[in-house]
């Protein structure tokens, strides 16, 4: 039993090798990174590539991330695990604050809104789940892009600032300082990047040593008074969101 699950971990490992900035794998880097033997890395990557996992390119000798995640994933995106387990910390928080609290997760060149808590009070915005939001736009974004890669960063600032509203960044400098910023704060504030009547106060969500999502409280019409005691409690909940979602 325990040299089975010692494989199903090492095929994990070799799974979460794949990134948006390393896309492609060969047997001989997946024994050096992960410290395998080459004919074990190789029947591993074979075992993953037999059940769609992972697809072989017969030119180059790589292999890439394969159709049978893609179904996986899409059942991960609209499953409501995530909602469920953020929903009690968003409510919380929402109390608190009394402001509306959201969820959003990274999806490549966007992030998405998973999960959110209305605001107490009649006054509230329409909060659309599954509605995504660019990278650069508001402090949800920036308290994840923040933190990831550069060189993820750098190909996306590549791509440009299309749906930038007036008062939201349109050059790339502006980005890189917001994101020093974000990471000397810990936290992130936006006014009008993405709505001109929203503002966002937000901190970055760390699962496995990785930011892929934000926890954020926003304004509308009045703008947020971003004070000590509003910063303890968004960067409380993202801790308490780190833990829940490893």
């Amino acid at each position: 039993m325990a040299d089975e699950l010692l494989t199903v971990q090492r095929a994990l490992d070799v799974l979460g090798l794949f990134t948006s900035t390393e896309g492609a794998w060969g047997v001989s880097e997946v024994a050096r990174r992960l410290d395998l033997g080459t004919s074990q890395a190789h029947r591993i990557l074979a075992t993953l590539a037999g059940r769609g996992f992972v697809v072989p390119d017969p030119r180059t000798r790589l292999y890439r991330l394969g159709p049978a995640l893609i179904g996986l994933g899409q059942l991960a995106a609209e499953s409501d695990g995530t909602r469920q387990i953020a929903l009690p910390v968003l409510h919380r928080l929402a109390a608190s604050t009394g402001r509306s609290a959201v969820l959003n997760v990274r999806q490549g060149s966007r992030y998405q809104l998973t999960a959110a808590a209305d605001a107490p009070g009649d006054l509230r915005w329409e909060l659309t789940l599954g509605r995504s939001y660019p990278w650069y736009g508001g402090a949800s974004g920036h308290a994840i892009y923040a933190f990831r890669p550069e060189a993820e960063v750098d190909a996306l600032l590549a791509t440009g600032f299309e749906e930038s509203t007036r008062s939201g960044p349109r050059r790339a400098e502006e980005i890189r300082e917001r994101h020093r910023l974000t990471r000397e704060q810990g936290w992130a504030y936006s006014c009008g990047e993405v709505n001109p009547h929203v503002t966002s106060l937000a901190a970055p969500i760390r699962v496995s040593g990785e930011v892929s999502a934000s926890v954020s409280v926003i304004g509308v019409t009045r703008p947020l008074e971003v004070d000590p005691a509003l910063i303890d409690q968004v960067l409380s909940a993202a801790r308490e969101l780190s833990a829940l979602l490893r």
